[in-house]
């Protein structure tokens, strides 16, 4: 059992999205979206990953966060042995409050996808910024969702389609994987090209995040499982091309 690909990118397929802003702008209708996993999506990859057999969640759990109602659930995996030889449930609790559409159907779902988050189901999502959906005043297709603006902002109709996820966020087949060894090597070349033995660990993570999103654009660049080997090769040419690196500062271009 590879635990470690519970947290491996979903498909495109796999990811909902909701709005979580929306109003009338200059232009019309506009909203903003975020996405997210659905507990039916948690559940198939614990099956993927560990066998039907080998995953639970615990009975939910009533508590009392900050004077709220909350559900507290845990998903409990059996993997590992203990010193005497026998399996262990191992298990990761977190809470979500009522919904206000079918309170404890909402409720529970939204705290397994936070548990599911704790044992790395879907938490690369947490690095996806807001963003604009498309809009229209008809719908396009199936691929495109009925929404209605609140009253404040006029109480009209739109219709609303997802955007695409950033290649980081798909996932890569297996020629497309950049492992860990591979990532430190990456950085290692670029340390010896633009740095000194006298910068701190500090400085050193924010230059190369610099030169990576000069190089490629913005992705969680520290976790390899991010990485796509087309953004890898790109930094490694960028790295050999450049001739006269000048050190290290907020405005260094990265040009060969």
């Amino acid at each position: 059992m590879d635990l470690s690909r519970l947290a491996e990118p979903f498909h495109q397929d796999d990811i909902e999205w909701r709005v979580s802003r929306s109003g009338n702008g200059s232009k019309g209708p506009f909203a903003i979206v975020l996405a997210y996993i659905t507990a039916r999506a948690i559940q198939s990859r614990l099956d993927d990953v560990c066998g039907p057999e080998n995953w639970r969640t615990e009975e939910p759990m009533m508590i009392e966060v900050a004077g709220k109602s909350a559900f507290a659930v845990g998903i409990s995996i059996r993997n590992l042995l203990n010193k005497d030889g026998a399996w262990e449930w191992i298990t990761k609790w977190d809470v979500a409050e009522p919904t206000n559409i079918e309170p404890a159907k909402g409720g529970f779902s939204s705290a397994m996808k936070r548990s599911g988050a704790q044992w790395g189901i879907g938490r690369y999502l947490y690095h996806l910024d807001e963003a604009f959906a498309e809009v229209a005043e008809t719908s396009g297709g199936r691929d495109w969702n009925y929404a209605r603006l609140s009253e404040k902002h006029g109480g009209g109709v739109y219709y609303w389609k997802a955007p695409s996820l950033p290649g980081w966020a798909l996932p890569k087949e297996p020629h497309h994987d950049v492992s860990a060894a591979q990532l430190n090597s990456l950085k290692q070349a670029w340390r010896d090209k633009f740095t000194d033995d006298l910068m701190d660990q500090g400085d050193l993570r924010k230059g190369f995040a610099l030169f990576v999103r000069s190089v490629v654009g913005e992705f969680p660049l520290s976790d390899h499982t991010c990485w796509t080997r087309e953004a890898w090769v790109k930094c490694s040419e960028r790295i050999d091309a450049t001739t006269e690196p000048g050190g290290v500062s907020a405005d260094v271009p990265f040009e060969g």
